[in-house]
């Protein structure tokens, strides 16, 4: 691999967590306009970074800072594997660690609030993952298990894998009718309750990069041989997402925890499976 190939690389892995950052400031925003409110500018969420960093570190205790670093540095690593063409199933698992640790850093704390939050967040986990997984399968059947090896083609032979990735979206932007575990409507923080400061920022940007692996999944859908137009036909198709997710969060209310978890599980699956069985069946000849 050249060095060219590298750089391009890193930059990537730099550059779509900031993206993701600037999809949450205009995902705001919108929102924003819709509800007749003028909203924040689009790169509020940076300027909110930006103040917890300055923001003195307060601690319950020391496993806070352990979980929280593991939960990025684990991210970090899952979305690297990804954007260096390695294999998509360790990346998920890797990912899926991450995930864990945000769920151990909320239990370390002897807090009502936060271990009301982490248990939301494993049913959230329990929710999308599954899913995630089942996804992940489904492309490496169809094309490779390899990001650089995944061609084209995706997008016309299993377009159900895709729909199946927008409540799994759902959940992880915390949106109605799936954001149960932050609960916005109510008084508490979900598992990031007894995170502040440094520590916080450290746990929103691993939330971005973990946005980033699931984009990037996403985008495995559309391509082209053209980089310049396969780059746009990607954006394109990361900003339609995120306006159904909008969409989706302006229309409809919180659900419990119960009916998030059948729904996801339920549509999530069913479709991923529907559109492997007829593939299947079609390729057999029967049609």
């Amino acid at each position: 691999m050249d060095v060219l190939a590298v750089l391009v690389q890193i930059l990537i892995i730099i550059i779509a967590p900031l993206a993701v950052g600037f999809s949450t400031g205009l995902d705001r925003k919108l929102t924003a306009r819709l509800q007749n409110r003028k909203g924040p500018p689009v790169v509020q969420p940076f300027y909110d970074l930006g103040k917890l960093l300055s923001k003195r570190p307060l601690l319950i205790n020391d496993l806070q800072v352990v979980f929280a670093g593991a939960a990025l540095l684990f991210q970090a690593a899952a979305f690297a594997l990804f954007v260096a063409g390695g294999d998509l199933l360790v990346a998920f698992f890797v990912s899926g660690v991450g995930a864990l640790c945000l769920v151990m850093g909320a239990f370390s704390a002897r807090s009502p609030y936060s271990y009301i939050g982490g248990q939301r967040e494993l049913l959230a986990i329990l929710a999308y993952e599954p899913v995630l997984l089942i996804a992940v399968l489904a492309i490496g059947l169809e094309s490779s298990l390899l990001v650089a090896n995944i061609g084209g083609g995706l997008l016309y032979t299993i377009p159900l894998a895709l729909l199946a990735l927008v409540p799994v979206l759902v959940i992880l932007l915390e949106k109605s009718p799936y954001d149960v575990p932050t609960a916005h409507q109510e008084i508490m923080s979900g598992p990031y309750a007894e995170y502040s400061g440094p520590y916080l920022a450290i746990m929103e940007v691993a939330r971005w990069v973990q946005l980033a692996f699931v984009y990037g999944i996403a985008t495995l859908f559309v391509w082209n041989e053209d980089p310049v137009i396969s780059l746009a036909l990607k954006l394109v198709l990361v900003l339609v997402l995120l306006l159904v997710t909008i969409v989706i969060d302006n229309i409809t209310s919180r659900l419990t925890r119960e009916r998030m978890v059948r729904f996801t599980l339920i549509a999530g699956l069913g479709l991923v499976a529907i559109n492997l069985l007829v593939l299947f069946i079609v390729r057999q000849g029967v049609f």
